[in-house]
């Protein structure tokens, strides 16, 4: 068999797996997950409670219209008007602020139902679709400023916040990732994990040596032994 070479990929495979070592072995592996998974139940910490409960705070800051255009046969190029809710996430000191349309939201709530991302029974109802109130008019969906979409942010704003309190861990999904954009969470999180497993198995490693009680002389001046 020749022998493995000291340079290219092999390398470089062999140098990454023993740098992070820590949460690739079976022993790191278990320690990573049991740090990433712990509840909140074992914490004392407030600090570190409050942000394990609730990771990612966030809130529907503005509603927008955009345009988009629309390609109809026989009739050329038109647009048409929507609303987009401005979404912000945070975590810690990571910001991220996305746009989503209502029915862009209402997917996400079925998908998270239909995978079983989150419990049925206990997950927030999403806000119905409204189409008709009294002194509504006929554009005003695409009227920021009218009692329609305002009525709609309020209910939007609050199905999130209720959704990622009862779900501390949501933004760690895949979907959740892609639908708000907020890989660098995710990121940040594994970091912070993979600091605290390393830490741990270091001081596994190296335990610190308990003191020696210290001999005092009695009365008489002699030690006791």
């Amino acid at each position: 068999m020749d022998p493995a070479p000291t340079g290219g990929l092999y390398f470089e495979v062999m140098s990454h797996s023993q740098k992070f070592a820590d949460v690739t072995t079976d022993d790191g592996a278990a320690r990573f997950n049991q740090e990433f998974l712990i509840t909140t139940s074992t914490v004392t910490d407030p600090e570190e409670k409050a942000e394990r409960e609730t990771p990612v705070t966030v809130e529907i800051i503005d509603a927008v219209v955009r345009k988009e255009t629309l390609l109809a046969v026989g009739d050329g190029i038109g647009t048409k008007e929507h609303v987009e809710y401005i979404i912000k996430l945070t975590r810690g000191q990571l910001l991220k602020t996305v746009g989503k349309r209502y029915s862009e939201l209402q997917a996400f709530h079925n998908l998270l139902i239909e995978h079983r991302l989150i419990d049925r029974l206990t997950a927030p109802p999403f806000p119905e679709k409204q189409t008709f109130r009294d002194g509504w008019y006929k554009f005003d969906h695409t009227d920021t400023n009218s009692d329609f979409v305002r009525s709609r942010k309020v209910a939007l704003d609050a199905y999130l916040k209720k959704l990622f309190e009862a779900n501390p861990t949501l933004y760690h999904e895949p979907c959740a990732i892609a639908f708000f954009g907020i890989e660098e969470f995710e990121l940040k999180a594994a970091e912070e994990v993979s600091a605290k497993a390393a830490a741990a198995a270091t001081a596994e490693k190296n335990p610190i040596a308990p003191l020696q009680p210290t001999v005092q002389p009695n009365m008489s001046g002699l030690y006791d032994v």
